[in-house]
């Protein structure tokens, strides 16, 4: 899939001749031989290609369809199917899946594996296997008196306390968290109505930071709370920063509120993907009312920028890579294919970060405050940049 991900896109700019492939495949460690013999052959098998050969083996027609007829993670689903793992293939996938959903102590973690139908030999051999490349990783506990194994791509620091913590609970428990922490990771900003667990599971997750919940409250006082993993994606080139994920939590939340809680009979937004491509490509939507008073978090964060028009207001996008990197959050959780018509409506007003998720809400003298101080603000940037006085 690394090979395959480096011929995305280039279609529309210049054919991927067999000079270029070549070159691709070189940049993937993959010699001529793997790459015409393995590796296009499963990639034409899994769908992911197409392609033909020329009396003289060069490769000849190659278009490549990555990412389009299904997510690339499905699309990884679907070669490693077509290459017919084995038992200890599976394994290993599933050592790194466990690690990926909580750090464990080494022997929970290898219980767990244990209990997805593998052997004790196999289950050891896969975290063997897992560690050696890197995608786990093991760091001691004099808590645990043994080894946490946890992923580096979505834990940090805090992988000994959330496994002490995790030893601690009975095996039910333990389960349930790892359950919705798992549930969570594969389908990011989720509402919390929809987690398969009680209250009193949920709360202790969010108190031990498996999961993070970002708070929205509507102008006329509705709120909905979603849910998202502690994710760092540490290889996503759209958000390396925690500041980015926050923001791109923020419009996440903001974007489900409208199609899932907003007000029935004021207009709701019928397709999140219909509305974020639109944005994408046009760079800004509206008018509409409540565009002007509803946005101004995400425009004092700097993601978009609400311009008044005649009691109306449009939104236009500043920071269009924090919406293209929820695009892919919002199609998992809505509709893929984003056909549905959209009608802007009532905006979220406010957004709780995760970790301020426990202190107190902001008072309604306060919120009146900053509104008015952003408009203000707002208006001093529409003078500047048409250069007015403000003595005059």
């Amino acid at each position: 899939m690394d090979f395959a991900a480096r011929l995305k896109g280039h279609q529309a700019i210049f054919p991927l001749t067999h000079e270029l492939v070549q070159q691709y495949a070189k940049f993937a460690g993959l010699g001529f031989l793997e790459l015409s013999n393995t590796v296009l052959p499963a990639l034409k098998r899994a769908g992911l290609i197409d392609y033909s050969l020329s009396d003289q083996g060069r490769i000849v027609g190659l278009d490549e369809y990555i990412g389009v007829s299904a997510t690339v993670t499905e699309q990884t689903v679907q070669l490693l199917n077509v290459l017919m793992p084995q038992r200890s293939d599976l394994a290993f996938l599933h050592s790194v899946e466990v690690a990926a959903i909580a750090p464990l102590a080494e022997s929970d973690h290898l219980q767990e594996v244990v209990s997805r139908g593998f052997g004790e030999a196999e289950a050891a051999s896969a975290l063997t296997l897992a560690k050696a490349v890197g995608l786990n990783l093991t760091v001691p506990s004099a808590e645990l008196n043994e080894r946490v194994v946890y992923s580096p791509y979505v834990w940090g620091t805090r992988q000994l306390s959330l496994a002490k913590f995790l030893r601690e609970l009975p095996p039910n428990e333990r389960d349930a968290l790892l359950g919705m922490s798992e549930q969570v990771l594969a389908t990011p900003g989720i509402h919390m109505s929809k987690l398969v667990a009680t209250p009193a599971v949920i709360r202790s997750a969010r108190n031990a930071g498996l999961i993070q919940a970002a708070n929205v409250q509507s102008s006329t006082g509705n709120g909905s709370t979603y849910v998202f993993s502690p994710l760092l994606e540490a290889e996503d080139n759209l958000c390396t920063t925690t500041e980015a994920f926050h923001l791109r939590k923020l419009f996440v939340a903001h974007i489900l509120f409208g199609h899932e809680r907003a007000i029935a009979g004021g207009g709701i937004i019928h397709s999140p993907t219909v509305l974020v491509n639109a944005l994408l490509r046009r760079g800004v939507v509206g008018p509409a009312t409540n565009i002007g008073t509803d946005y101004y978090l995400l425009e004092a964060a700097g993601v978009v920028a609400v311009e008044p028009d005649a009691g109306r207001a449009y939104l236009r996008l500043v920071k269009p890579e924090i919406a293209e990197a929820g695009l892919d959050w919002i199609r998992r959780i809505t509709d893929s294919a984003g056909t549905g018509e959209l009608t802007l409506n009532q905006r979220p007003a406010s957004f709780q970060k995760p970790e301020d998720m426990r202190t107190e809400e902001t008072t309604g003298a306060a919120n009146e405050l900053m509104v008015a101080s952003i408009n203000e603000l707002r208006k001093e940037m529409q003078r500047a940049a048409r250069r007015d006085d403000p003595w005059s």
